[in-house]
């Protein structure tokens, strides 16, 4: 006697089916925690000029709410902290802004790439002849990129963010979460 068929409709186990649910899962997740975390090193040099100004200006207490609604520090910040933070960590910030900001350019180029390049000779271009082509072949190269590009040097360099501002911060509420991000405390 032969086994009763399988009535359900999903992916069965054993083939594989939960796992790749679970590896897609992952992968959207350590996803949004780059983009997270990309946004987060992307404001710090606006947030932190716009600190300093406020500062400078005799609005101390605004800068330090500033400081604090970006990094979810609570009262341990103060004008002077909010200060020191965006002249220690002005390279950092910078190369953070810069490397994301090329980022943005470049994925607005690549992944409207008919819209850059239409009235160009494309044939020759990778993908070509034809323009969907050269469209799948840059856009996806692009996010092969674009995705070592946000995994490994801006969480490197929003590391050593999150480390100066728990320093400054005297660690007083703010810590990195285990996504990238920032968790409030």
């Amino acid at each position: 006697m032969s086994p009763a068929p399988s009535t359900s409709t999903g992916p069965h186990p054993a083939a594989g089916g939960t796992a790749r649910v679970t590896r897609v899962t992952r992968v959207a997740r350590a996803a949004r925690a780059d983009l997270r975390t990309a946004g987060y090193a992307f404001l710090a040099l606006p947030a932190g000029l716009a600190a300093a100004a406020l500062v400078l200006l005799g609005r101390p207490a605004r800068a330090a709410r500033l400081r604090a609604r970006l990094t979810g520090g609570g009262a341990a910040w103060t004008g002077g902290r909010a200060l020191a933070r965006t002249v220690l960590g002005l390279p950092l910030d910078a190369a953070a802004f810069v490397l994301i900001g090329y980022a943005l350019f470049n994925s607005g180029r690549n992944f409207a790439y008919p819209l850059w390049y239409l009235d160009t000779d494309y044939h020759q271009a990778w993908g070509g002849p034809t323009m969907a082509g050269v469209w799948s072949v840059h856009a996806l190269g692009w996010l092969l990129c674009l995705a070592v590009l946000l995994h490994w040097p801006v969480r490197l360099l929003a590391k050593g963010q999150r480390a100066l501002d728990r320093r400054l911060a005297g660690g007083g509420g703010v810590r990195p979460s285990s996504r990238g991000g920032v968790s409030r405390g």
